[in-house]
């Protein structure tokens, strides 16, 4: 990476339909014996995999940190680089990635939530929620999927930023109103959360940097402009 390009952090964000890994000038054989659910995530991780290559040759990192992608106790994934961090999500036929590139290793995390049965929102943020932001999201039947997923994907994605679960939904504390985020399980940072296609996106980054969004599509990469999302701060100090 020239000196030029890391004068500042770089944050990027791409995600494609399941399938875009074909793209790939090498594609490895799926196994025969595999059900449709693992097929799913067979072509997910591809996927995944094929934007994390069109990322790091972009920024000319060494591709076969790809070739060994480890995992923390938790199970986030990470390479062994102190300037890189990602993450990924799919759901659905849709793959996302975050990556950051920055002079000191920075977190980022993301969630995507392609919704294809209806679910049992308020019984759900009855389970996680409190009273105060169940009242906020509750006001508006009209919204209440947007409501919902908007407060299931920030937990997601805060969560994601340290590899915690959902069993610990719980424990952040999400204010609508003010657009905050507290949490004891992700750093200081941003949020951002948008609906422009038919999936809900949501990605935390603890850089202080302008963000680029580009979904690949037919092999070729195309940028999302503009994007209009809800903006979040994540443990910012109160005075």
């Amino acid at each position: 990476m020239s000196k030029k390009l890391m004068a500042s952090d770089r944050l990027e964000i791409m995600f494609a339909r399941n399938d875009e890994y074909l793209w790939s000038k090498t594609v490895p054989a799926i196994d025969p014996n595999f059900n449709s659910r693992q097929i799913q995530k067979w072509k997910s991780r591809q996927t995944a995999l094929f934007l994390l290559t069109q990322l790091f040759e972009k920024y000319q990192l060494d591709k076969n940190l790809l070739n060994n992608i480890q995992k923390m106790p938790n199970g986030r994934p990470f390479v062994e680089h102190s300037h890189v961090d990602f993450n990924i999500s799919h759901s659905g036929d849709w793959v996302a990635v975050i990556f950051c590139y920055s002079k000191t290793k920075k977190t980022v995390a993301i969630d995507i939530e392609h919704p294809q049965k209806q679910r049992r929102f308020k019984a759900l943020l009855d389970y996680y929620a409190d009273e105060q932001e169940k009242s906020e999201l509750l006001s508006d039947p009209t919204k209440l999927e947007h409501n919902f997923y908007l407060s299931w994907c920030l937990r997601e994605a805060v969560l994601k930023s340290q590899g915690e679960g959902i069993a610990k939904l719980n424990s952040v504390k999400h204010f609508p109103s003010s657009k905050t985020i507290y949490c004891n399980y992700c750093p200081k940072g941003t949020l951002h959360f948008f609906k422009q296609y038919s999936f809900y996106l949501c990605y935390f980054f603890e850089a202080n940097s302008t963000i680029t969004v580009s979904q690949h599509h037919n092999g070729k990469l195309q940028k999302i402009d503009p994007i209009s999302p809800l903006i979040y701060h994540v443990n910012k100090e109160i005075l």
